[in-house]
């Protein structure tokens, strides 16, 4: 008699190679597969779909990100656990940064024995500066750099173009870079990166998303739209010092990545021509 095949397993006279294979993909975890829209099987028709399979399928999604946000709270214990309660510096870290506040006094000082003399832009009345990635700095520059309001790293102010900005620019060349910029190019800045400073608590800043944010922080200067802010800024108006302090400098990307995928081995600083470019490049236009 033929010998009868048991159930469910392939016949014995099929081959390895000829038996269908299921690999770890072909297997429907269910926390990762995407949730589906349903659909009837005919258009027109109405969805038959018992509320059991709906509310299960949304318990399943969300036990998936209760348990991806234990996941992460349980990376981020592992990596305070790992840094400790102790904050150490290391012994090269001490070395590098002394040498770094010596080499800007050594700069200072030979900058203020040459006494060089320096001139405004041509052309402008107002001045974009920005502030690169590099740290350390001695106590002066430092000062120097709050003064100017260039003291947080990737950021953007606007200053008058004055010889007296000049020299203080110059006084912190490695740790800054400034040129001129058009007023679509300020435009575009303010009303993308624009937030303006709370005068009674300083910490607190608004972005710029409607025109009756700039009315109720400087509708007593006359400036009720977008267009008047950059207007004011750029011919530098009678309120300028005013408007000016009243704005948070404009965070940016980090100019050494503007280039793209390769990155710059070098800081920008110092006068730049191609100023607007770079920053028209920073915020994406």
């Amino acid at each position: 008699k033929e010998a009868r095949q048991p159930s469910g397993r392939f016949p014995s006279s099929l081959s390895a190679r000829a038996r269908p294979r299921v690999g770890a993909m072909d297997i429907d975890m269910g926390e990762n597969t995407p949730k589906t829209v349903l659909r009837p099987k005919n258009p027109g028709e109405r969805l038959k779909v018992a509320r059991t399979v709906l509310n299960r399928r949304d318990r399943n999604i969300a036990a998936a990100a209760e348990r991806a946000k234990k996941i992460q709270d349980a990376r981020k214990k592992e990596r305070e656990y790992m840094k400790g309660s102790v904050q150490l510096i290391r012994l090269e870290t001490m070395v590098k940064h002394s040498m770094n506040w010596l080499k800007d006094k050594k700069r200072l000082h030979v900058h203020s024995v040459n006494q060089k003399k320096y001139k405004a832009i041509a052309h402008n009345k107002v001045v974009l500066v920005g502030r690169n990635g590099r740290g350390g700095g001695s106590t002066e520059t430092k000062a120097l750099l709050r003064e100017l309001r260039c003291k947080s790293k990737h950021s953007l102010v606007f200053l008058p173009n004055t010889v007296e900005i000049i020299s203080k620019l110059n006084r912190v060349k490695p740790f800054v870079y400034w040129g001129v910029c058009s007023f679509k190019l300020m435009f575009n800045l303010i009303h993308k990166k624009a937030r303006f400073r709370n005068p009674e608590d300083v910490s607190v800043n608004t972005m710029l998303n409607d025109n009756t944010v700039i009315e109720e922080h400087l509708g007593k200067y006359g400036i009720l739209c977008t267009e008047d802010l950059a207007h004011m800024i750029y011919t530098r108006g009678p309120h300028f010092d005013e408007v000016v302090e009243r704005l948070w400098p404009m965070y940016i990307g980090d100019q050494k990545k503007a280039s793209g995928m390769v990155h710059e081995e070098r800081y920008v600083y110092g006068l730049q021509d191609g100023m607007e470019k770079m920053v028209t490049r920073l915020i994406g236009e």
